[in-house]
């Protein structure tokens, strides 16, 4: 009877770390997600290179991949 009693706790046990570990890795995962917001992406000006538009500079509705080519196209103009 002890042992029948000692292998219904470990499994119930193993059981609930299971759960457990399974409930916050989804919650992990989700928080991942949430955290991952799509950027638009724009176009260089200059190179026509997409980059996020987080990264690029912008020049009055322009913009621009790098210093360089920002101030290319002003010389240009």
């Amino acid at each position: 009877m002890g042992i029948r009693l000692l292998l219904i706790l470990l499994t119930l046990w193993v059981l609930y770390i299971s759960v457990r570990r399974y409930i916050r890795r989804r919650e992990k995962n989700d928080v991942n997600r949430q955290n991952k917001i799509a950027d638009n992406m724009v176009q260089c000006k200059f190179c026509g290179t997409y980059l996020p538009e987080s990264e690029a500079l912008k020049n009055n509705s322009d913009f621009f991949c790098s210093k360089e080519h920002l101030t290319q196209q002003n010389h240009d103009h």
